[in-house]
């Protein structure tokens, strides 16, 4: 009866660890295709960052948003997320007096908050100056 009883705890301490949140074979985390908009960015327009994410079941997770490996902006969350995911990420003047101008790496790091799985995406896109105005146009009479 000792035998039996033993057996039985271990098959319910199995199937505990598989129905805990972040465990087992149905947990799906992905970051992918990472787009940054605009690209370029200028002064005047507003960053997004946006990308797929695959966070299955539902749990808690944190997304960081980073520039250059500088974390920019973090997001909490707990639930299910199967789709595309935005980021406002700022005004690209905000950003460009921060980060300068240039090709820069933005980079998704997507995180349980079980700390047990991360996954990543990343991209380089340019902040710059906007482009010098239109010269006039002289109008001869």
């Amino acid at each position: 009866m000792v035998e039996a009883t033993n057996v039985t705890r271990a098959a319910l301490a199995a199937a505990l660890v598989l129905m805990a949140p972040g465990c087992g074979p149905d947990l799906r985390l992905a970051a992918a295709g990472l787009e940054i908009f605009p690209d370029p960015a200028q002064v005047g327009d507003s960053v997004s960052f946006s990308f797929t994410l695959t966070v299955i079941p539902e749990q808690g997770f944190t997304v960081r948003a980073l520039i250059d490996g500088t974390e920019h902006t973090r997001i909490s969350r707990f639930e299910g997320v199967d789709g595309p995911f935005v980021i406002a990420i700022g005004a690209a003047g905000d950003l460009i007096s921060q980060y300068g101008l240039g090709t820069h790496l933005g980079a998704v790091e997507v995180r349980l908050d079980d700390q047990s799985r991360t996954a990543t995406a990343n991209r380089t896109f340019v902040l710059q100056e906007p482009p010098p105005p239109p010269a006039p146009v002289e109008v001869v009479r």
